[in-house]
């Protein structure tokens, strides 16, 4: 369930990565829909060009970390981990894990 949830997550940072990179103007429009709802114009602001060549840094940071968690997801499905098996001081069973430390 959480690797469904990272890999959910990473490909959603992979489209606003995408986004932010090849259309930062639209992206920063985008976001300002949501995060402005309660005024009146939002739709009426114009970003600074500094700030659209920050929003496009910012993407390329979001799509290398998206495709690198992505990968990396990969690249952990694909082990085969065993499950360990954790004993208490009195010899019961106390708990079981998929990942080893």
């Amino acid at each position: 369930m959480l690797r469904r949830l990272l890999s959910l997550s990473y490909a959603w940072m992979v489209g606003q990565g995408l986004l932010a990179v090849f259309l930062p103007r639209q992206a920063i429009k985008l976001n300002a829909k949501f995060l402005l709802s309660g005024y009146e114009n939002p739709g009426d602001l114009e970003p600074k060009d500094w700030y659209v060549r920050a929003t496009r840094i910012a993407g390329v940071g979001m799509l290398v970390t998206g495709l690198t968690g992505l990968l990396a997801g990969e690249l952990d499905a694909d082990e085969d981990v065993e499950p360990v098996e954790i004993e208490g001081e009195d010899g019961h069973q106390v708990a079981e894990s998929d990942e080893s430390v």
